[in-house]
């Protein structure tokens, strides 16, 4: 019976065999063939309409570009179609070198491009051992099917396969051909070459490739699907045994190391090139390249292919210890947000940072972050927004560069009516915060308290498209309509040019483009893009320095206090926008400028108890503080003095209208009566001359409504009469005052009181600042 069954597995071999022979011969006749002889001749004497330095070359491959960071190192990789990474021969260990020779074209430094003794031979080998122990074509032809004729079977295909490979002999080197084939045969899972085949089966480079790893390798080239260690591991065994046997029969290795290297563990699993996760950063750059023809030129076709198949190094401006930093803060504090009672409205914060003196930007904080293969919009870059008092920084940058000087004085007092021609509402009427009486006072301090009153005038001085003029050199790209609300913000920016329109004035006036893109490099070694350092002087010296120097105060003074850094002098204004549906912190240092935004990610929606002051001033200052440990302690310019006497600035078309009422806080006691505070007309003249508090005082009605209009159009309610004499208890520090000359004392002046000293009507010597809506204004109100 065993007899029997060997016989039967003889023949059984033979019959399978016998198909092998006679196409091996059948090829060997077919090439020896005087006409077939011929037609190869002739094939090789011809150019075939093909190029084949230009088509087998390194250049024609897709090869993945990387991405890196301000201090080269990788934070991205682009590839679409194939993922390979270029390897220098001398960079591929010896022991893949050899393993894939022995199996796929042992006598590779033998031939001439054909090797038809290979065919026969690997016929009777691959049948007698049951798998793939020699290739029957030569490495030479392999590389031209693979870049030149392709996979289609037929006898013309080969044919032209063969002819070139003989051509490609006399025209390349032995290891030029060996380190193109090695840089773009395919070993399965989306590796195309041995360097990208190293990294995702071990997380190693082409020279740290040892026996065992090589012969895998070497094993996958003839079927990467069917050897796949993942996948089929029973099948990538069997294979990788074939090539180390075939190794030790060819004496590169003993049989007992081929054993040895049989028992190494099959990679069960991809090791993907550990990259940081998704970037709004790395996504700004990507968008760059594929829209933006300065960097790569051509057509979008043409900067696809570059970017995903091109093979650049792409060098970035992007600090990664700085983009850690800026999400911590905002992290940070949008916990805070959320644990807080803002009406429960969603809101995210956007964040850019950037070198004033070179303008490269080194973090962005687009959003939320990125959902799985979802795009993100970015918000710091392409989000618009209102800016609020922020904007009024570009109004005062103005008035300077036309003349003015910080200590010249204008009024505050609101409400206050601005003539608004062809707009709606014209007039148009605004409130300062709290419905703040204001007062007149130097530029200097109405940035500190940030009057609204005072800068609608002092945009109707410096000339609305003036400030459109200077906001736009100094950064804004935006486009912004010549309304009168204008110095308050009602005209949207994006948060990156907040942050580069501020960093001028650490400058001292001249300003540098915000850029990502450092530099880029082709896969020869060409510079195809230098950023050049170019920057332009758009406002005077002494502007920039005065404009420091009132932000600066405001830092110290103003809305910005909470932003304050520990050691570094800094400069910068908030911003809050109507109901707080916007709210902004937007500051710089001889270091950095940035923008901090905080909102519904989505529409404009009211926040409660959110101003410029609150979270974006306390992320500013997180990030600010950190991003500043350990730098140099640099401070701004001493400015020189102002050139006359302050003048106070006046207007004929712009006035207050009648007499404002504080809005009280609401108390934190919930049993807490708050006052109804109203503005009265006590002498019938149709405006308002002194502000009641209705639940103790009697003799006051409603009457009508004022001429003039606040938010959404609706008109102030205006109650007549004349109130009953109450004498009022004042705080510490106040002083009683009778307001109607009717021998009562009725009201309270003085530090508290939002009004001034008996001895100094106009004097502001309220509470502290507090930047905050005003319920009266399109845009920001702070105090």
């Amino acid at each position: 019976m065993k007899d029997l069954l060997r016989w039967l597995s003889h023949l059984l071999r033979l019959a399978v065999l016998m198909p092998m022979l006679a196409l091996a011969l059948a090829a060997t006749l077919f090439v020896a063939w005087p006409p077939t002889a011929d037609v190869l001749k002739s094939w090789e004497s011809t150019a075939v309409e093909v190029n084949l330095t230009e088509n087998v070359s390194l250049n024609e491959l897709s090869i993945r570009s990387y991405v890196y960071d301000a201090d080269r190192r990788i934070i991205d990789v682009f590839s679409y179609v194939e993922n390979r990474g270029l390897v220098d021969l001398d960079d591929i260990s010896e022991q893949v070198k050899n393993a894939v020779i022995a199996i796929e074209d042992e006598n590779f430094y033998l031939h001439t491009g054909i090797d038809l003794s290979a065919v026969f031979r690997a016929g009777l080998e691959n049948v007698g051992a049951g798998g793939i122990t020699q290739g029957g074509s030569t490495i030479t032809q392999q590389l031209i099917k693979n870049l030149v004729v392709g996979n289609k079977v037929e006898a013309e295909r080969k044919l032209q396969e063969m002819a070139m490979a003989k051509r490609l002999e006399r025209e390349m080197g032995k290891d030029e051909i060996l380190h193109l084939y090695l840089n773009t045969v395919y070993f399965g899972q989306g590796a195309y070459g041995v360097q990208a085949a190293a990294e995702v089966y071990w997380g190693l480079d082409a020279a740290d490739l040892g026996w065992g790893e090589a012969a895998l390798l070497a094993a996958l080239i003839s079927n990467p699907s069917g050897y796949d260690p993942i996948y089929n591991p029973l099948g990538a065994l069997r294979q990788r045994r074939i090539v180390l046997n075939r190794l030790a029969e060819l004496g590169y290795i003993t049989q007992e190391q081929a054993d040895l290297f049989h028992l190494q563990p099959l990679p069960t699993e991809i090791d993907e090139i550990e990259l940081p996760p998704r970037s709004y950063f790395v996504e700004e750059v990507k968008l760059q390249l594929l829209d933006d023809p300065r960097f790569l030129g051509g057509s979008p076709d043409d900067r696809f292919n570059l970017v995903f198949n091109g093979g650049l190094s792409i060098y970035t401006t992007f600090d990664p210890v700085a983009q850690r930093q800026a999400e911590d803060a905002v992290a940070a504090t949008l916990v805070e947000y959320n644990e807080g009672e803002h009406g429960g409205v969603e809101a995210t914060m956007a964040l850019a940072a950037l070198e004033p003196d070179t303008g490269a930007v080194r973090a962005v904080v687009g959003g939320p972050g990125f959902a799985q293969d979802q795009e993100e919009f970015n918000l710091a870059t392409q989000g618009s927004r209102q800016p609020g008092s922020a904007f009024k920084t570009f109004v005062m940058m103005t008035l300077f560069e036309q003349g003015y000087q910080p200590s010249d004085r204008i009024s505050g007092r609101g409400p206050c009516q601005i003539p608004n021609p062809g707009g709606v509402p014209d007039p148009y009427v605004a409130n300062n915060f709290a419905s703040s009486p204001g007062q007149v006072d130097s530029i200097t301090n109405q940035i500190r308290v940030s009057s609204n009153c005072a800068f609608l005038r002092l945009g109707r001085v410096a000339g609305i498209e003036p400030v459109i003029d200077t906001a736009s050199k100094m950064g804004i790209t935006t486009e912004l309509e010549p309304v009168a609300s204008l110095p308050l913000g009602s005209e949207e920016v994006h948060p990156i040019d907040m942050a580069s329109g501020y960093g001028v004035m650490a400058t001292g006036g001249i300003r540098y483009e915000p850029y990502f893109i450092e530099r880029i490099v082709d896969r020869q070694g060409n510079v195809l893009y230098d950023h050049e350092l170019s920057g332009q002087r758009v406002v005077s010296e002494r502007s920039s320095c005065w404009a420091t120097d009132v932000l600066e105060n405001n830092m110290v003074n103003g809305t910005g206090r909470r932003a304050q850094l520990p050691l570094q002098t800094a400069a910068g204004k908030t911003g809050t926008t109507e109901e707080s549906a916007d709210a902004w912190f937007v500051g710089f240092t001889p270091h950095l400028a940035t923008a901090v935004w905080l909102g519904n990610p989505n529409e404009r929606i009211p926040m409660r108890k959110v101003t410029g002051s609150s979270y974006p001033a306390a992320a500013w200052g997180r990030f600010m503080t950190s991003y500043h440990e350990g730098l140099e302690v640099v401070d701004f310019p001493n400015c020189s003095s102002e050139l006359r006497i302050s003048e106070l600035i006046e207007l004929e078309d712009v006035f207050t209208v009648g007499v404002p009422c504080a809005t009280p806080l609401e108390p934190e006691d919930p049993e807490v009566i708050v006052p109804i505070i109203v503005p009265v007309d006590t002498d019938d003249d149709g405006t308002h001359d002194a502000c009641v508090d209705l639940l103790i005082t009697e003799g006051v009605e409603p009457c009508g409504f004022s001429e003039f209009a606040v938010e959404g159009g609706e008109p102030i309610p205006l109650y007549c009469g004349t109130p009953s004499p109450i004498e009022v208890e004042c705080l510490d520090g106040q002083f009683p005052l009778d307001s109607n000359d009717d021998g009562v004392a009725d009201t309270c002046v003085g530090p508290g009181s939002g009004r001034g000293s008996p001895d100094d009507p106009d004097s502001d010597v309220g509470p502290e600042p507090v930047d905050g809506p005003d319920p009266g204004a399109v845009s920001d109100p702070e105090p």
